[in-house]
């Protein structure tokens, strides 16, 4: 189309197109009232997908105050703003995060969980695993591990619960019990297996989405567990050499990287950031060392919770800060006010915006 052929005057529609896509998804909403086209953009498969792809990458931090039932969303450029889920008209605690979406499970309803994408505010209400009474036994309405996994190609999604089976009034045992939720098929699968590895609160929260498998990090930070979405199989992806040789004094996460599994390793004055480049032969690669001389009142107690290309987000008892990876540059951007009852990285998740549909 020429220009003088666009209604936008001397730009093309598809330049148009291309710059809308590189906007805020704020500034990106405010546009829709503009004509009929831009109102409907958001919600057209090329341009969610466009979107995806060129749009902004800047990670949002996800915080959740369980005692209040409150939401608050920390940006770098925006600052802090409150956030909602209340279009789901349901009190839910935030489980999982994954491409945009993100897996919730209610608090009045045990055992009902939602995808949602709180951009478009469109949820799915999933079908509960099992229709029999309640009773303590896991993973059906207390799951150890919960998992999200969104294809931003075949805009499939898979939520996972997995625990350890327990009779009532019997410690749990070493079946490790896998339910598999399919959108396409909106259906769960049940799989079993051995296993006696412990979780910690923060390997429960920290789960990452990379190449069909969902992984998180065991309770003895020796390797990474990795579960198949096609075959259902766990496996274990052995940590770096390095990480594992100094591991005794220090801390270990596990975050996403762009798609990629990251591991971050904190001793008393360094923080080192792997990526698994290659998932087939579990190769890992540094990607950064940083020193922690300009924030070392906090680094006893300091998490590491979302990253990017660009910055790392830590959280504290009562603090957000954001390091700069390339000015090399620490910036408070929250601190909570008076008592806290949980440390801000006992429920603080990362997220991405995007315009992906839940309900397909």
């Amino acid at each position: 189309m020429s220009s003088s052929e666009s209604p936008y005057g001397v730009l093309p529609i598809d330049i148009v197109i291309q710059i809308l896509a590189r906007l805020p998804v704020y500034s990106l909403f405010r546009c829709r009232s503009v004509c009929k086209l831009w109102n409907r953009l958001p919600f057209e498969k090329h341009f969610v997908d466009l979107y995806f792809r060129i749009g902004p990458k800047d990670p949002i931090l996800l915080l959740e105050f369980p005692e209040s039932s409150a939401f608050l969303s920390v940006d770098r450029f925006r600052g802090v703003s409150a956030f909602s889920l209340g279009f789901l008209n349901d009190k839910v605690k935030i489980r999982a995060s994954c491409n945009g979406l993100l897996c919730c499970s209610s608090v009045r309803n045990r055992g009902v969980y939602y995808v949602c994408n709180p951009v478009t505010r469109e949820f799915r209400v999933l079908p509960r695993a099992r229709e029999r009474p309640l009773t303590r036994c896991q993973p059906e309405y207390e799951a150890t591990l919960v998992g999200l996994a969104f294809d931003p190609v075949s805009w499939k999604f898979n939520v996972v619960l997995a625990g350890f089976h327990r009779f009532f009034g019997h410690r749990p045992h070493g079946e490790f019990v896998s339910l598999v939720f399919d959108s396409e098929t909106n259906s769960w699968s049940r799989s079993v297996s051995l296993m006696h590895d412990e979780f910690t609160h923060m390997n429960r929260c920290q789960v990452v989405f990379s190449c069909g498998f969902l992984h998180w990090l065991t309770h003895s930070c020796s390797y990474v567990l990795a579960f198949d979405l096609k075959s259902g199989v766990w496996g274990k992806i052995l940590l770096p050499d390095e990480v594992l040789t100094t591991r005794s004094g220090s801390r270990v996460y596990l975050l996403e990287l762009e798609g990629s599994v990251s591991v971050v390793q904190i001793t008393e004055v360094w923080m080192s950031i792997w990526v698994l480049r290659n998932h087939d032969t579990e190769q890992w690669t540094l990607v950064d060392r940083v020193h922690l001389r300009c924030i070392s009142v906090f680094a006893a107690s300091i998490f590491p919770v979302s990253q990017s290309r660009d910055v790392v987000f830590m959280a504290t008892q009562k603090k957000i800060l954001i390091y700069n990876l390339k000015g090399k540059v620490w910036k408070e951007v929250y601190g909570a006010n008076g008592t806290v009852t949980y440390p801000l990285w006992f429920s603080a998740y990362g997220f991405r915006s995007t315009l992906f549909p839940c309900h397909l």
